[in-house]
This record gives structure tokens, sequence and C-alpha cells, in this order.
């Protein structure tokens, strides 16, 4: 049991607490550790942040094709280190406006194929007209719901997601959704930013660790293959299916 201290005059005080600190240590021990682990970075996620469609429409594409991300989002290495070739298969999960969608139409054409997945229908309908400006006939949006990508039967060589997990709500259940879409030997790759980070968008508890993301993943029946650390602010994660 913790003692409590009743009021004393200011020197009976100072003393009084000296000699509880010295016969309770652990009370000191206990107090410090409460403090520190207040302030600690979470091990899993906590809450959920806003919803990205719930913000106008005009600000979700400055905010996804702003020309200062191409310094920390690395997009021409991100694609190189997929190795993506002619005839491969992406689904880009949480498009958004499709800055990564566009560069892997690129990157599989002229045979492969993008699915470019979100949600919200207004920012699908934004990338399509990009698409066709820029000649990317092997783009195809799809909008999803938000517990299922709704994915074509055995088709996907790899499944993309770039800030997108921290807004799933229960992502192992989602993983195993998007199973039937995928082709035997194929990959899943994740970028986001961990919590606590200098540049994250949103507060630690509304981010999910890399610790968390490997276990779910896991628990969907990927296995880590590969780690990329070229990224200055997030984390870059490569698995293939078991």
């Amino acid at each position: 049991m913790i003692p409590v201290l009743k009021s004393l005059p200011e020197d009976r005080s100072r003393m009084t607490c000296r000699r509880l600190l010295t016969k309770v240590p652990a009370l000191a021990i206990f107090l410090v550790v409460s403090a520190a682990c207040t302030h600690s970075t979470p091990q899993t996620q906590q809450r959920m942040p806003p919803r990205t469609q719930d913000r106008p429409l005009q600000d979700r594409i400055k905010s996804g094709e702003r020309s200062e991300r191409e310094t920390w989002q690395k997009p021409d290495e991100v694609v190189q280190a997929l190795a993506l070739k002619n005839g491969d298969v992406v689904a880009d999960i949480g498009a958004g406006s499709g800055y990564f969608s566009r560069r892997f139409a690129g990157a599989v054409a002229p045979d492969g194929k993008v699915y470019a997945v979100d949600v919200a229908a207004d920012v699908l309908g934004y990338l399509q007209q990009e698409a066709e400006k820029e000649g990317l006939r092997n783009l195809v949006t799809i909008v999803s719901q938000e517990d299922d990508p709704l994915l074509p039967r055995d088709a996907v060589d790899l499944v993309f997601f770039c800030d997108t997990t921290h807004h799933i709500a229960n992502r192992t259940d989602f993983y195993r959704r998007m199973l039937p879409g995928l082709k035997q030997h194929s990959r899943l790759a994740i970028i986001d930013y961990p919590p606590g980070g200098d540049h994250a968008p949103h507060p630690p508890e509304q981010l999910v660790p890399r610790s968390q993301v490997i276990s779910e993943a896991g628990e969907a029946g990927f296995k880590l293959v590969d780690e990329f650390r070229f990224l200055p602010r997030q984390y870059f994660l490569v698995f293939e299916r078991r």
C-alpha cells in the first residue's frame, strides 16, 4: 500500500518524504517507470485515424501529388526495388490519386495490369482521367469495400499498400479476404509510418508499428522476405504468400 502524506509544515514534510522514499524505494521506481511508459511509443495501434475519404477531393489530390513527396517517398526507387516486369499484375490498395498506380502501370507494360483500389469513387475518377491523359490503358480502377478489396480471382502478383494500412480497421481479416485474388507465389508490400516518427501524419496511437504489421501479415499467411531501408520516414516491408 502506498502511504498518503497529510498536510505538514514544509521542513517536516520534506523529512517525511525522504524517510518514505528510503523505506519504500519501490515507490520511486514505480513512479519513474510509470512516467516513462506514459510517453513511450505504443506497441500496437490504439485507435483509428480520421478517414481520408472525408477530406475534400481537391485536398486529397493536392496531398497525394505534391512535388516534394519525391524527396522522401522515392517512388522510382520503390518501383525499382519491387523488381516488376512486363506482364506482372499489381493491386495498389488505397491508390488515392494514383501516385504509385501510374508508375506501376508503366513498369508492367505492355502486357501487365494494375488494379487501382480505393474506397473513394471520386478520387478514382480523377485517377482514371489522369491515366487516360498519360495513355495508360492497362490501369483499371476498383471501388472497394472497407473490409474487402474485391480483387479479381487468382489475378494478382503483387499487392501494394502505401500509407494505407493504418486506415484499415481489421487488417488480418482484410488480408485473408484478398487471398482469393492472389496468385500462388504472390507478394505483399507494405510502406507506412512508424509511430512517433518526426514526420508522421498522425499521433503514435493511430499508426501501426512495424512489429504489428509483421505479426498480422503472418497470421494471414504471409512471411517476411525482404526489408528496404532507403525511405527516411517509413518502413518498407515485403512479404511472400506461404
